[in-house]
């Protein structure tokens, strides 16, 4: 009788363990399938109006220099490699919490736009931004746009679900702390340019 029940309670157990591992291997399935069709792209802009013609903004969006002014590089331990400003200007980085990475200017345009490019994990994850000076009547229009190309990796595909708004945040805190840094004046040095005749 004790075997019988004993048999009995190990059937049950095996039973409700077959059962919550097929319930989780199903889900699983679900998130990684679900993942695999979320948008692979994500693209974040972000704009700001600032108090200075778009001579006086551009050495600092040319200048990977002057970028630790404005943006999270100044928080970040890294290094330049080549010219720091305008095209071949190149960041380079290898930090336990953000892995190792480059961000390279690959256009610019005085003053109206700069273009680059941030590869992560040699080039397992890659943006592609510009930032753009317009000017307006009273200074300039600064807008910044980032594109990411996520692949079908599962894993990015959820991430791509809250990046609009975290790099968005990320992307109008930097705009807020250029305008704030031009209300101290313009950029001085080798890569300020010259105003429009």
């Amino acid at each position: 009788m004790a075997a019988f029940r004993v048999s009995r309670i190990s059937s049950t157990v095996a039973r409700r363990g077959a059962l919550a591992a097929g319930i989780l291997a199903l889900l699983a399935a679900l998130f990684v399938g679900v993942g695999i069709l979320l948008p692979g792209t994500v693209q974040v802009t972000r704009s700001v109006e600032v108090a200075a013609p778009p001579a006086d903004v551009f050495p600092f969006l040319d200048d990977l220099n002057a970028w630790t002014e404005w943006t999270p590089w100044g928080d970040v331990e890294s290094r330049l490699d080549g010219p720091p400003a305008g095209p071949g200007a190149r960041r380079v980085w290898d930090d336990p919490r953000l892995g190792s990475g480059s961000l390279t200017i690959t256009a610019s345009r005085p003053p109206s736009s700069v273009d680059y490019v941030v590869e992560v994990e040699d080039g397992a994850l890659r943006f592609e931004g510009r930032i753009t000076v317009e000017p307006r009547a009273a200074g300039s229009l600064v807008t910044w746009t980032e594109r990411a190309d996520l692949g079908w990796n599962p894993l990015l595909g959820w991430t791509a679900l809250n990046m609009e708004e975290s790099q968005g945040r990320q992307l109008q805190e930097s705009l807020d702390r250029l305008r704030e840094r031009l209300r101290a004046g313009p950029a001085s040095g080798p890569t300020a340019v010259p105003e429009p005749a």
